[in-house]
C-alpha cells in the first residue's frame, strides 16, 4: 500500500505503511528508507534525518544474509576457518537460527584450535592494503559543511571504527585508480584539510601540496613543513599555473559541497593545471545508497543539508565527461552498512579485517558493477 501511495504522488499517505513495515526485520531497511524520502517530499527534514539512520541501522535484510552465508561459507571451504568463523559471527549476531550457520561456526572454531597458523598468497586488492600498512599508512593511532573549524579536523583525525574504515577504503581505492605511483610527479589535493593524502603520497616520493578554504586542519594536525604545502585557496579558483600538476584529487566527499555552477568551474580549473594525460580522481559520497552514514561525528542536521547536495555517478560522470576529460569511470566501495564493518572488527582488526572488507567490496561490485556503496570513486583523464 505505501508504494502505491507513494506512486500516487501522496507521500504524507504513504509514511505511515512504510513505518508500520520496518517492524519486520526483513524489511526494515529498505522499509526506514522510504519512510525517509517521503518525510523529505513532505517537508519534514528532521522527521527524514532521523529515518535513514534508522535505515541505516537496520541490520541485514534476507539477501544480505544470504551473501554473509555464503561468503562465510566459501571461506571454509577454502581452508580459511578463522575468517569464516568470523563471518559466522556476524551473521550469528543476526539470526542464530540461519540454516546451519550455527554448526559451522563451531566446525570452524575447532579448525582453528587443531591447525598451525595457514600461509596464503595475498594478492589483487589484499595485496595494497598489506602494502599500505606495511608503509604505515593505516595506522590512525586510533553547520560546518561550509566552514570546517579546528574541531571538526581533531574529530576527523581521531575516528572511530566505521569512519576509520571509510577513509582506509578510499585511501585502497585511490591507489587502486592510480596503479603505478611512479607515474606521478607532482600532485594536488583539494579540500585537503589535514593534508592527509599529500602526506600519504610523498611516502611514495611524490612532491604534493594541498588547498583548501581553511587552514585550521593544518595548523592543529600537522607541523610546519607540511604547512608549507599548503595554501588557502578555492578548488574553483586554483593559484597554480597551468599543467603544474600530474595528479589531482578531491577526496572525501569535499565535491558534495559544491553547487552545479561550482562543480563546473572546479572541473575547468582541474583540467587547466593538470598536465597533458594528468589523472583527476575524485570520491563522493552516494545518494543511491540505502544504508547511507557519511561520518558518524556529522550532526542530524549537517548529515540532511550533505544528502541535499549528493550527486549520483552518473551525473557526475556526465559533468566530468563534458568539461574535456577523458577516460572516465567510477566504481563504488563501502558497500556495506556500518554494523558490518563494526561488527566484523570484533575478532579481527587492522590491516586483515580492511583487507577482508576490500575483499566483500570487490565481490560485490564484481557481480553488479552498479552495486551502490556509501562511496564511490571518479577516475579521469585530462
Amino acid at each position: 500500500m505505501g508504494q502505491a501511495l507513494r506512486g500516487r504522488g501522496e507521500p504524507g499517505e504513504a509514511v505511515g505503511y512504510f513505518q508500520a513495515a520496518g517492524a519486520s526485520p526483513p524489511l526494515r531497511a529498505s522499509a526506514w528508507h522510504a519512510a525517509a524520502e517521503c518525510f523529505e517530499r513532505i517537508g519534514a527534514p528532521a522527521a527524514a534525518a532521523i529515518a535513514f539512520q534508522q535505515a541505516a541501522l537496520a541490520g541485514p535484510g534476507r539477501e544480505e544474509l544470504r551473501q554473509l552465508y555464503h561468503l562465510a561459507r566459501r571461506l571454509q571451504e577454502e581452508g580459511r576457518a578463522g575468517e569464516a568463523a568470523d563471518r559466522f559471527e556476524i551473521l550469528l549476531a543476526w539470526d542464530a537460527t540461519y540454516l546451519d550457520a550455527l554448526a559451522r561456526h563451531a566446525a570452524c572454531r575447532a579448525a582453528v584450535a587443531d591447525a598451525s597458523p595457514p600461509i596464503r598468497t595475498v594478492s589483487g586488492p589484499a595485496a595494497l592494503v598489506r602494502e599500505l600498512d606495511d608503509r604505515g599508512l593505516l595506522d590512525t593511532g586510533g553547520t560546518r559543511l561550509d566552514a570546517y573549524d579546528a574541531t571538526f579536523y581533531l574529530q576527523f583525525e581521531n575516528t572511530g571504527a566505521a569512519d576509520t574504515a571509510k577513509k582506509q577504503l578510499e585511501m585502497v581505492e585511490l591507489f587502486r585508480a592510480l596503479g603505478p605511483v611512479d607515474g606521478y610527479r607532482t600532485s594536488l589535493d583539494i579540500g585537503s584539510g589535514t593534508m592527509r593524502y599529500p602526506q600519504v603520497l610523498d611516502r611514495y616520493g611524490v612532491r604534493s601540496f594541498g588547498v583548501d578554504l581553511s587552514d585550521a586542519g593544518v595548523r592543529v594536525c600537522v607541523d610546519g613543513r607540511w604547512q608549507r604545502r599548503f595554501a588557502v585557496a578555492d578548488g574553483t579558483f586554483l593559484p597554480f599555473r597551468d599543467g603544474a600538476f600530474d595528479l589531482v584529487s578531491c577526496m572525501m566527499g569535499t565535491v558534495n559541497h559544491l553547487s552545479a555552477a561550482q562543480r563546473q568551474r572546479f572541473f575547468s580549473e582541474v583540467g587547466r593545471t593538470l598536465r597533458p594525460g594528468g589523472r583527476l580522481v575524485v570520491s563522493a559520497w552516494n545518494p543511491d545508497c540505502r544504508f547511507q552514514t557519511f561520518l558518524s561525528f556529522y550532526s542530524p542536521q549537517e548529515a540532511a543539508d550533505l544528502r541535499g547536495r549528493l550527486v549520483p555517478p552518473d551525473v557526475l560522470t556526465s559533468e566530468c565527461a563534458r568539461s574535456g576529460f577523458h577516460d572516465v569511470a567510477t566504481r563504488s566501495f563501502c558497500t556495506f552498512p556500518d554494523w558490518l564493518i563494526t561488527g566484523g572488527s570484533a575478532s579481527g582488526a587492522g590491516a586483515a579485517h580492511l583487507a577482508w572488507l576490500v575483499e566483500l567490496d570487490a565481490e560485490r561490485t564484481g557481480r553488479d558493477r552498479s552495486a551502490p556503496g556509501q562511496m564511490f570513486m571518479l577516475s579521469a583523464r585530462r
